[in-house]
């Protein structure tokens, strides 16, 4: 089967309905606005370089614009060789935007010096404050994490509806069952009072076998949950990227906005989605796995299970459960469907890495297991799969068509699964590794899991 051919280039199904109606519903990424500030930016950094004093130019613009440089490629290095907070190395393009964003507060800040007039200073700080946003911008169309105004807001202002209110009536109401044989799309029929969309929960799920100190998650449950008799459906636990948090899939990914238009194609069906912590904060990369970074693969596979069967009515069979994920979340699904096959059937791997990894492999193998590469290999994906066969589980794979770095990565671990007997699909969507993947992906996963998890027919969706 060739990788081409599973290549999406038709419209992919992307399900975000928002209204656009003002300026918080402007996009940030693409069209005029990016354009207008990156202009206006511009405009302020060059009225901050022009100062009619000769020293000005030949030593305080010099000084300021090789201090950035050298600063921007230091830390650059120093986390790349040295700390190795996050696994990803910053793009070029990302680099010279924060380069831009710290010279022209910089600017602005030698200008109020220079010329120390009343008027000048809050001029100067404001034109950098104006650089910094554009810089901030650029940065923001590269990743595409906040596509409007609102994006952003909603993020800061995000509201919580308590789960059992949401639930709407606990975790003891009448089930509607899949048949045997047969998708539960088929035999469900909405109830006149099932509410039109899903609701969002913030709660806490406690390390309470692994001690994990875990940031809240987040549950996402759809109509037909939502209603007695209710749907028995089945249950995505999503993981963030590094650095990241469980938000992120609410914010950035736009999860329940995507979720509802999923169910109200299908009568109010659409999976149970956990939002989970897989860090702690968000430089604290602990691959998912049993560490003195955090004990969390037994937060995922113990701690994160149990709490969703006392306080969710979900359906119990390791079919019906799915790992998801993007970036290290990605990478954390496939490790999951490899060593708790038992508990997730299925897994939507987003943009994953190769292997679990902190930046580098002896790097991660020293830091995280004692130096013992027998210890990493038994968490390893593609080495487990090496050697054990998984003819039960059902895998998808998504990545950016431009994504030069994880695109390989993805294509490998593919193959991979393939060998082991998985029942895979590899997908690529338009851009790189970003949210104008990722976010898209989800709905393209939640098509791909309705009929895996016999939620739906394979083609519908």
């Amino acid at each position: 089967m060739s990788f081409m051919n599973l290549r999406v280039t038709g419209e992919v199904p992307v399900r975000q309905p928002l209204a656009m109606s003002g300026p918080m519903d402007w996009p940030l990424t693409n069209g005029a606005v990016p354009w207008i500030v990156l202009v206006i930016g511009l405009l302020s950094l060059g009225w901050l370089l022009v100062v009619r004093q000769r020293s000005w130019w030949t030593l305080t613009v010099p000084l300021i614009a090789l201090g950035t440089a050298v600063a921007v490629f230091v830390v650059q290095y120093v986390e790349d060789n040295s700390w190795r907070l996050i696994a990803d190395e910053l793009p070029i393009g990302v680099l010279v935007w924060i380069g831009v964003g710290v010279f022209g507060v910089a600017l602005a800040v030698a200008r109020c010096f220079y010329i120390p007039h009343w008027r000048v200073r809050p001029a100067a700080l404001l034109a950098g404050l104006l650089v910094l946003l554009a810089a901030c911008s650029q940065v923001n169309v590269f990743y595409d994490q906040y596509p409007r105004l609102r994006t952003l807001v909603t993020a800061l202002t995000r509201e919580s509806t308590d789960l059992r209110t949401a639930s709407g009536g606990g975790k003891e109401n009448t089930t509607v069952r899949t048949p045997e044989g047969g998708t539960l799309e088929s035999v469900w029929k909405p109830p006149a009072d099932m509410p039109d969309k899903g609701s969002l929960s913030k709660v806490r799920i406690p390390g309470t076998v692994s001690g994990f100190d875990a940031r809240d998650a987040w549950v996402y449950l759809p109509p037909a949950y939502r209603t007695n008799p209710r749907a028995l459906l089945p249950v995505i636990v999503l993981m963030p990227g590094q650095p990241g948090s469980p938000q992120d899939w609410l914010d950035s990914g736009q999860l329940a906005e995507t979720m509802d238009a999923y169910a109200a194609e299908h009568h109010g069906l659409a999976p149970v989605a956990v939002s989970v912590d897989t860090l702690h904060s968000p430089l604290n990369n602990t691959i998912c796995v049993d560490s003195e970074r955090g004990k969390v693969h037994t937060y995922l596979t113990q701690d994160v299970p149990a709490w969703i069967r006392a306080n969710l009515q979900v359906a119990a069979a390791p079919g019906s459960w799915a790992a998801g994920g993007y970036s290290l979340g990605g990478t954390c699904s496939l490790q999951l469907a490899v060593t708790a096959p038992e508990l997730f059937g299925s897994f939507v791997d987003i943009s994953g890495q190769r292997e679990p990894t902190l930046g580098g492999h002896q790097h991660t193998v020293d830091e995280l297991f004692g130096g013992s590469s027998a210890a990493y290999d038994a968490i390893s994906p593609l080495k487990i799969m090496r050697t054990k066969s998984f003819p039960g589980t059902n895998g998808l794979f998504i990545v950016g068509s431009s994504d030069g770095t994880y695109r390989p990565q993805q294509r490998d671990a593919y193959a991979a699964a393939r060998k082991a007997g998985m029942n895979v699909t590899y997908k690529e969507l338009p851009g790189g590794h970003s949210w104008a993947v990722w976010r898209p992906a989800l709905g393209v996963g939640l098509a791909w899991l309705g009929g895996v998890t016999h939620l739906t027919s394979p083609s519908s969706g």
